[in-house]
């Protein structure tokens, strides 16, 4: 028994397939148009499974750079602090030779003394740099002035350890560890903070110690004072100069390992976007060959269509 195929029942199939075609086309379209095969699970469920898995990588790569910047603008700034130490330091070196000069006068070494007070002032505000709001040589007191003028040469930060995470199990201390002078006992190591580099106020033979026991030497003006300003005071700037030296050369060795860690993250950025590309990514040339193919094959349907669907009883009625 044959059955009867009616003209509603060939229009519906040719509607049928059109809209078909169409979607089809519609969805190379949106392929081409946003660069992407796969724009959601059902073009591609094993793709879209992958891409979820690259792209958590990718993730955890820009969380990773963002901590190499982070290190990155800290440690620059604490080179630029560090900078600036070893600048006064010179300076004050210049004004004590002057000072220790037998031919100086009273009230040139107390002008001298008067600089040098200025010069621990301006080593304190080399030693608050802050990033953001972050002091960087307070340890992990970082909303602390290291110094403050209500508390003299006391320190005010921690001698914590500051870490920066550069990418998945990847830290590294931006206040690296050193053997600062007159360290207690001999040997024991700091982590890079203000204490470590001018002291705080007490006789440890740092920046702040030296330059006060500078300062006093030139204002008593005494035999024993001009003796002390030509040998032992300035054998203490060298030895802080050197100090401070070793604390940039630390920075350096850090800065270092996260130029590294950043090169590595760019490496690994790149391989894991193109596997993205590979597996999500549209085919630009191959999309616009299917999309040319799929709307002449489209336009036909619809020649074709009109030319089988025949009009009915009441197109004529009409």
């Amino acid at each position: 028994m044959s059955m009867r195929i009616t003209n509603s029942m060939m229009s519906q199939h040719i509607l049928t397939q059109l809209q078909r075609s169409y979607e089809t086309m519609a969805r190379t379209q949106e392929q081409i148009s946003s660069g992407y095969r796969v724009n959601k699970p059902s073009d591609d469920p094993l793709a879209a499974g992958q891409s979820r898995l690259r792209q958590g990588e990718l993730d955890d790569i820009t969380a990773g750079k963002k901590g190499v910047d982070a290190a990155t603008s800290w440690l620059s700034a604490a080179e630029t602090g560090l900078s600036a130490i070893n600048s006064i330091l010179a300076r004050a070196r210049e004004i004590t030779v002057q000072g220790a000069n037998a031919t100086a006068s009273p009230d040139n070494r107390k002008t001298i003394a008067a600089e040098i007070d200025q010069l621990i002032e301006s080593a304190k505000d080399a030693m608050n740099a802050k990033v953001g709001d972050n002091y960087i040589f307070a340890g992990t007191a970082t909303s602390t002035s290291p110094y403050t003028a209500g508390t003299g040469d006391a320190y005010q930060g921690d001698g914590n350890a500051v870490l920066r995470s550069l990418g998945t199990g990847v830290t590294v201390q931006v206040n690296p560890s050193l053997v600062p002078l007159a360290a207690t006992p001999p040997g024991t190591p700091m982590v890079l903070n203000a204490q470590a580099v001018l002291g705080d106020g007490g006789s440890d033979g740092r920046v702040i110690s030296t330059l006060r026991s500078i300062a006093a030497h030139l204002r008593n003006g005494t035999p024993a004072d001009l003796d002390a300003l030509n040998n032992s005071d300035l054998g203490a700037l060298a030895d802080n100069t050197m100090a401070v030296a070793n604390a940039r050369s630390a920075v350096g060795t850090v800065q270092n390992r996260a130029d590294a860690a950043g090169a590595r993250l760019d490496q690994l950025e790149e391989v894991a976007t193109k596997v993205l590309s590979d597996v999500t990514g549209t085919d630009i040339v191959k999309a616009l060959s299917d999309f040319s193919s799929q709307q002449y094959a489209y336009q036909a349907a619809l020649r074709a269509g009109a030319s089988i669907i025949q009009p009915s009883l009441m197109d004529f009625l009409r």
